[in-house]
């Protein structure tokens, strides 16, 4: 289900069960998991296909921005779409001097790196259970925070609810709001890209025309 919450309280219903919880803080919910970046790491590049490394490389264009949507942009993702279909692990990722400069830039974190490079303590994320993930931007700092909080975003293939939407919100989530699985809180609606907001609109409209 598709559910907006808009201003500044973030007091938002959540599913019953199995769901993608991110945010800066978390709660007791029964039954529940706990993803902790400072024990827990996963593969992005886990089962990777053509579909998923599409959407990977829009969210790491994201995380990592060089511009609008220029022919050189356009360019840098279908390398880094080629790139990611032929590595199994992101440090394992090969490409152009674009690809290699992105990768590292990730990569320099000695957080990102551990949890995304990391073949031990791996977290599975069953579309059928509840995580809630941890991603405190105070510690994490907001670079990490919102390249971890993109990769499990994509990652998950459940419900997502994100109680800050305008921190996590891009353009590349539109197909959750088209897959009917995004539960979201924003301060204001500008704080969205347009494409994504105008999304969001259908989401509002649809509400209202509800009974």
């Amino acid at each position: 289900m598709n559910k907006l919450y808009l201003g500044f309280s973030k007091q938002i219903e959540l599913p019953k069960r199995n769901f993608l919880f991110i945010d800066d803080d978390i709660f007791d919910f029964p039954q529940s998991r706990v993803f902790d970046p400072t024990n827990h790491s996963f593969n992005p590049l886990k089962d990777i296909d053509y579909k998923k490394a599409r959407a990977l490389a829009d969210v790491l264009y994201t995380a990592t921005p060089q511009g609008e949507n220029t022919l050189t942009v356009r360019n840098g993702k279908r390398a880094l779409l080629q790139a990611l279909l032929k590595a199994d692990r992101l440090d394992k990722v090969r490409g152009d001097d674009e690809v290699t400069a992105m990768i590292a830039d990730i990569l320099t974190s000695p957080i990102l790196r551990r949890v995304l490079c990391n073949p031990k303590d791996q977290f599975s994320f069953n579309p059928r259970s509840v995580v809630l993930a941890r991603l405190n931007r105070a510690e994490l700092g907001d670079f990490d925070a919102l390249v971890l909080g993109l990769l499990l975003i994509n990652h998950f293939k459940g419900q997502i609810v994100l109680p800050d939407f305008g921190f996590y919100g891009c353009d590349a989530h539109i197909s959750l709001i088209r897959e009917n699985r995004l539960i979201a809180g924003v301060n204001f609606l500008d704080e969205l890209p347009l494409r994504l907001r105008n999304s969001v609109l259908s989401v509002i409209r649809r509400a209202i025309l509800t009974p």
